[in-house]
């Protein structure tokens, strides 16, 4: 199966309010649409894997404070239910990594930190992650939610 990676378009919104609804708690497409919509709107660089034209995966990313800082969040990691487990997730992982040190080299400065947030309870997301070389940072309780707390995760770049 061939993947694809590349900064996602504005044709490429239902494919990926489909991801979005199968990976986050998006109640619909046209909800997944409007969300794409509104993070791009704000700064967040959404990329997109694909297979044979139709959008499998995404993950979205964005620079936080100053260049100098070296900073980024990762805000959405997804991949469809039905490919799942072939690897697509790192791919998109290593790709935002690759774009992250591209940027800041532009900007004659160094990616120095990582961070997201996940559910304390999302222990297939915690699993993913720490093979990806986070580790656990700090817990905001009820964060996003009353009775449920967000999990902050982090990977530091030398």
């Amino acid at each position: 199966m061939q993947i694809n990676l590349r900064k996602a378009e504005e044709k490429d919104s239902q494919g990926i309010g489909k991801v979005l609804e199968q990976g986050y708690s998006i109640k619909s497409v046209e909800e997944g649409i409007q969300v794409f919509r509104n993070e791009t709107a704000k700064g967040w660089s959404f990329i997109v894997a694909e297979s044979q034209g139709k959008v499998i995966g995404l993950v979205s990313w964005a620079m936080k404070g100053l260049p100098r800082h070296g900073l980024i969040e990762l805000d959405r990691i997804a991949v469809s239910k039905e490919f799942r487990g072939k690897g697509i997730a790192k791919k998109l992982f290593d790709f935002v990594e690759s774009e992250a040190k591209e940027f800041f080299s532009s900007k004659k400065e160094k990616l120095r930190k990582l961070f997201l947030f996940t559910h304390e309870d999302n222990e297939r997301a915690i699993s993913f992650y720490t093979k990806m070389g986070l580790e656990k940072d700090a817990l905001l309780k009820n964060h996003y939610y009353d009775n449920k707390n967000e999990l902050v995760m982090s990977k530091f770049f030398k």
